[in-house]
Formats: structure tokens, sequence, C-alpha cells
């Protein structure tokens, strides 16, 4: 009798441990990785690797390039070659599978950086995946 109730927390134990595990990484994945194209825009965009780096392009050419975290559905800019000195810098987002939208966490105003490059980029903006 005692084995058997010792075997049985054992095991609730190891189930709980997978379901919460199994959240976590549902969590860190959410956020995809692959080329968007700006909403409007034909040859504007940036590409988020899975390894936590991304780049902005304007046709052939790279405009920017750093890293980045996420962290539920908050994106955050961790570095950048923009001069911006005001990283890292957060943002929330929404992806459908298509679409991923990003809007500012707190006062876009506050974005140093923001006047002409990355609020441009992330202050309401759309992106359509394309690869």
């Amino acid at each position: 009798m005692r084995n058997k109730k010792s075997l049985l927390l054992v095991l609730a134990l190891t189930l709980l441990s997978l379901l919460l595990a199994a959240c976590s990484s549902a969590k860190a994945t959410n956020f995809p990785s692959g080329k968007f194209i700006k909403s409007g825009a034909s040859s504007h965009g940036l590409i988020f690797n899975e390894d936590g780096t991304f780049s902005v392009f304007e046709g052939g050419a790279t405009l920017v390039t750093g890293t980045y975290s996420v962290d539920g559905d908050t994106y955050t800019e961790e570095s950048n070659n923009a001069g911006c000195t005001d990283v890292p810098r957060s943002f929330h987002y929404t992806f459908d599978g298509t679409s991923l939208t990003f809007s500012y966490v707190g006062d876009p105003a506050e974005d140093t950086c923001g006047g002409g490059g990355r609020r441009a980029d992330f202050d309401n903006v759309t992106y359509t995946l394309s690869e």
C-alpha cells in the first residue's frame, strides 16, 4: 500500500514537471523568426533570427543589426548598431501566424532613438511574414 502511494506521488510530480516545462517552452517559442515586410511598404522590413539577432533592411541594404529577447508578449531590443543609447527598449507584440504587430511599452515619446527610425518601425506597426 505504501509503495503505491509513493509511486503515485512520483508519477504526479513527474507529470507536473512536464506540464511546467511545456508551458515555459511554449512561451519562449511564441515569437516568430523569419523575414517580415512592413505594411504599406514593398522593400522595407525586419528579419528575426532564432538566435536572438535581428536586422532592418531597405531593398538590398541592411540598415540596422542588433540583438533581442522575448518574454511572454514583450519583445525587447537589447542592442543595435544604429547608435541608440536608450537600449534596451521594449514593445508588446501580437502574431497571428502571418501578421506581426508591435506597440511601445510605455510612452513612445520617451524613445530618444525613435524619431525617425525605431518609432517608425515599432509604433503600432504591422509586418507580414514573407519567408
